[in-house]
């Protein structure tokens, strides 16, 4: 998958991820939830710079870009749970 962004807020009582992932050209979906839970799912026709625009605003709000390689630790289900919802999102397509 190609992932544009992944943010996660933890604060107080918030644990919730948010993100985009890039499905082809300017289709997106974008994902939000609270961890462990199903996710949300909304497909976005966004420029970069849309995108970019998105994150500076969850950044704003207390989301911090986890990359990759810190998933397991952060979320260990968000590989299965991401796939569940892409594949759901592209169906709509």
């Amino acid at each position: 998958m190609n992932y544009e962004y992944i943010g996660w807020c933890k604060q107080e009582n918030h644990d919730k991820v948010w993100g985009i992932i890039r499905l082809d050209g300017h289709k997106c979906v974008s994902f939000w939830g609270r961890r462990g839970a199903k996710l949300q799912t909304k497909m976005l026709s966004a420029s970069i710079w849309d995108a970019e625009d998105m994150f500076r605003k969850k950044e704003n709000k207390g989301y911090m870009n986890i990359p990759k390689y810190r998933l397991d630790e952060v979320y260990p289900e968000f590989e299965t749970d991401l796939e569940k919802t892409a594949m759901w999102a592209m169906l709509k397509l």
